[in-house]
């Protein structure tokens, strides 16, 4: 069942890849986004998804407007330390990130990391001593479990996003490639990709927590409990399991929140 999601609040949309270094306007709300699917998408019909219906929520419901500041991901990430922007969407942590980023909880979303080869190729990745000899795939600045991210011996290839790495898959010249899966399996059902490409049997019993982050800069950080009590209440209102049964209705998010029970 197609579920229609409606959101509120005026989005300003603000055509430069980054935001001035200035003071903010108090009733503006500064949000980062990268591409992201289907978190963040861009289509025929404009700009939408997860992060963008929840984004436009939080501005209606703290009576703000809603500034978007479309960037490449490392970009979005110097903006957020340098306090540019206010908000950026689809952040999981990392301890060198909690040093300029507020991570808003409860969490909105959770990705998990799975590696993807090519059919037909005899790439074998049953378990993680097998990437040892393959040349890999991953999104650059992009954080997926470890020991993976610092792990030197590996032979990483980066690039800026999943539908690069699935190119490199399907030309090979990369053996394997990493991602999460709700942004990979959304390239490779919009691209017609599933008879080329296939997800590897090695799958890490691992899973990123996705947040919204707030700039330690930002004046936003004197209002960070509003915040966190907004995004409990979207959660527990079901606008959040609404919002991922559009976009993808396989995440576990995608599940309505069980009626509260009555108080004895």
């Amino acid at each position: 069942m197609m579920v229609t999601v409606v959101v509120c609040g005026t989005i300003q949309m603000n055509g430069k890849a980054s935001a001035q270094s200035s003071p903010s306007d108090p009733g503006e709300l500064r949000v980062a986004f990268s591409i992201w699917e289907p978190f963040v998408i861009e289509d025929e019909t404009g700009r939408h998804g997860i992060d963008l219906a929840i984004l436009t929520e939080l501005a209606s419901r703290m009576g703000k407007v809603l500034s978007l500041n479309p960037c490449p991901w490392r970009r979005c990430l110097k903006m957020l330390e340098d306090g540019d922007i206010d908000i950026l969407s689809s952040f999981a942590y990392t301890p060198e990130r909690e040093k300029f980023a507020f991570y808003v909880k409860p969490p909105y979303s959770r990705v998990s990391p799975v590696f993807y080869v090519r059919q037909g190729k005899n790439t074998h990745v049953a378990q993680y001593a097998d990437l040892k000899t393959l040349a890999v795939g991953s999104v650059v600045d992009s954080r997926y479990f470890e020991p993976f991210d610092s792990d030197t011996s590996l032979n990483k290839f980066e690039a800026s996003s999943e539908m690069l790495l699935l190119r490199m898959l399907e030309a090979s010249r990369v053996d394997v490639i990493v991602g999460s899966d709700a942004n990979v399996d959304f390239e490779i059902r919009r691209n017609n990709l599933g008879d080329i490409i296939r997800k590897a049997d090695f799958r890490p019993d691992h899973h990123n927590d996705i947040h919204i982050a707030i700039s330690h800069n930002s004046p936003l950080m004197s209002q960070t409990d509003q915040i966190s009590k907004i995004i409990t209440d979207l959660r527990e209102e079901g606008f959040i399991a609404r919002v991922h049964a559009r976009y993808w209705p396989a995440s576990d998010d995608a599940k309505y929140p069980d009626s509260p029970k009555p108080t004895e």
